[in-house]
């Protein structure tokens, strides 16, 4: 099937432009304006429509989710205030670790029992089914920010549970990568015979780079934006900023979206009023949110749910048992409030990014077919996902009364 190539602006503004109306018409059936943008990239899909060709996909898919994790990185991390925080900080480190911990478990749990209906090149040879259990399980850990964060800034959502919910996230990029650090590592051991000292390196270096990058780029920035200035001033130095701490990540092999995590929580502490600073970007987010939830969602392929629907569906599951379970949990203990606990884990469904990124590490170590295996059932997990979890983020944020949405 051949598709036409149009003109990269044109296809640009033919998203923003039909975004606007089907996330005004996802309102109207009181959905959050991120499902519109994920409907309106299905219909645009090669597989549905062909509007779009696959290739013109992925060259703007490529950069504009780029510019979009790290503009959501650098607002998460400006969400958390000290002062705000400080107060839920023994609640937020047991949420964290027990959704965290849930997400793991429940996974690997539900892979291990559907074990014999998936096929019989993943399951028989005990060390590979147990390293496909490990590498699925570390991947269930991470929760995407993108889609709450979209949900949050359409409600103006602010509270306990919105607090927390960011605070959670923002930690949960860290959590994430130790846990399958060492999924991945004992894989190896199992699959090999060997432990591959440069995959714990590169965990360590991923955490503690991102950080320095993160802390050089927020302390240089608190030096010369100011509320006080005019906005454009501000506007300009905050996105080149944001531009250079993910480009230097990437220079250093550390997480881009955990340094602008890092840049954002600096700046936010550091300078007095910095909230205007931050509400500064509200201009420009809604139409990255747009795009880059419609061209994520234009990777749908008919042919992903044929051969990988069973895998994904149960990769679904356990990761939405063990996040709600263990939030849960993890609140119970801490003794948090019912409204938060009851609610927060909900919020933590949203999966994307993170996941796809951590398949391509697990490559080296998995036979060719494994890997197209698990990939296309991280594919059917994520987009199954990012249909239904915005509602529900945004049914949980409303339920617990922090939403003041603006029309």
């Amino acid at each position: 099937m051949s598709h036409t190539i149009f003109q990269p602006l044109f296809t640009l503004g033919l998203i923003l432009f039909a975004g606007y109306f089907v996330g005004k018409a996802a309102n109207f059936f009181h959905l959050p304006r991120i499902s519109g943008y994920i409907f309106t990239g299905l219909a645009f899909s090669p597989s549905i429509s062909g509007i779009i060709a696959p290739q013109q996909i992925d060259i703007l898919f490529g950069f504009t989710s780029e510019i979009a994790l790290a503009f959501i990185a650098y607002s998460i991390g400006g969400s958390l205030l000290i002062s705000r925080v400080k107060v839920l900080g023994k609640q937020i480190m047991w949420i964290n670790t027990a959704q965290g911990i849930g997400a793991f478990a429940c996974t690997s749990l539900a892979v291990y029992f559907v074990g014999s209906y998936l096929p019989p090149f993943l399951t028989e040879n005990e060390n590979i089914f147990i390293s496909v259990i490990l590498i699925l399980g570390g991947i269930s850990v991470a929760t995407a920010p993108a889609a709450t964060m979209a949900v949050i800034h359409e409600l103006r959502a602010k509270g306990p549970l919105t607090t927390t919910l960011l605070a959670v996230v923002a930690l949960d990029d860290g959590l994430t990568i130790v846990i399958f650090s060492g999924a991945i590592t004992t894989a190896n051991l199992l699959l090999t015979g060997s432990v591959d000292h440069a995959i714990i390196l590169q965990g360590i270096i991923t955490i503690a780079g991102a950080i320095l990058v993160g802390l050089v780029g927020g302390l240089t920035c608190s030096y010369f934006l100011d509320p006080s200035k005019r906005p454009e001033t501000n506007f300009m130095l905050t996105i080149g900023a944001i531009f250079l701490v993910n480009g230097l990540s990437h220079n250093f092999d550390c997480s881009p979206l955990l340094a602008n995590m890092v840049m954002g929580f600096v700046i936010i502490n550091k300078i007095e009023q910095a909230d205007d600073l931050f509400h500064q970007l509200d201009i420009i987010e809604e139409s990255i949110y747009c795009l880059f939830f419609t061209l994520a969602a234009a990777h749908f392929d008919t042919n992903v749910f044929a051969t990988s629907a069973l895998l994904g569906i149960v990769l679904l599951t356990g990761r939405f048992i063990g996040k709600l379970g263990g939030t849960f949990l993890g609140g119970k203990i801490s003794k948090t409030s019912p409204r938060i606990y009851r609610n927060l884990g909900i919020t933590l469904l949203p999966q994307a990014g993170l996941s796809l990124g951590l398949i391509f590490l697990a490559k080296p170590i998995l036979s060719v077919q494994i890997f197209d295996l698990l990939l296309s059932a991280m594919l059917v997990s994520i987009i199954i996902n990012e249909i239904i979890s915005p509602p529900l983020v945004k049914w949980a944020i409303t339920r617990a009364g922090e939403n003041n949405p603006v029309r």
